[in-house]
């Protein structure tokens, strides 16, 4: 019965207290919006005269400060590390370009190199050419005995036909047979 009794009395308090204050202050709040006044921005400034209430805004309003700013040093890190990521790509597309340039002008090196080489080649050998074709045949025969046989095949490969059967005749028989048996491999 006590317990209906304190029931009863907090149902009597809610409905005849408490709602019609709850009402009362939204419309009032509902008037003070229509008349052009900042109905939150008053009650934050009145709470802030108020105890309880003040230290519980100030906390928000501190977390809220903390968070905005922090949230700002993160937003700053990011576009200082996005605008470095750029950079590093521009330096890395620089430099790709460069080794891709660079590659290009080693192969062209490469190829006068060879061009230079295959030239002087062929100069040497001319000169070696017209030496051996200005010898008589005994004279070149005399010289190519000291050779090995890969270096004969060298330079009778250079001389025409006619110069290279004159010194293959004053070569001893023998080593004429293996030069010829060489030059006939050589040119199938």
């Amino acid at each position: 019965m006590k317990q209906n009794e304190k029931s009863s009395k907090m149902v009597w308090f809610l409905l005849v207290v408490f709602v019609p204050f709850v009402f009362a202050l939204t419309v009032f709040g509902i008037v003070l919006s229509f008349m052009g006044v900042n109905v939150w921005e008053e009650a934050k400034s009145t709470g802030k005269n108020i105890p309880i209430i003040k230290n519980v805004l100030s906390e928000k309003t501190e977390v809220a400060v903390t968070n905005n700013v922090q949230e700002k040093q993160w937003k700053s890190k990011f576009d200082e590390q996005e605008d470095y990521i750029k950079v590093l790509s521009a330096d890395l597309q620089k430099k790709e370009k460069e080794v891709t340039d660079l590659k290009s002008n080693i192969a062209l090196l490469e190829k006068q190199v060879e061009d230079a080489e295959t030239t002087v080649k062929e100069e040497e050998n001319e000169q070696v050419k017209k030496i051996y074709e200005a010898m008589s045949a005994k004279d070149a025969a005399a010289v190519m005995s000291e050779m090995n046989n890969n270096q004969i095949m060298g330079i009778l490969m250079l001389l025409q036909s006619e110069t290279q059967a004159a010194i293959l005749a004053k070569l001893d028989a023998k080593r004429a047979a293996e030069l010829t048996v060489l030059m006939a491999n050589k040119t199938l």
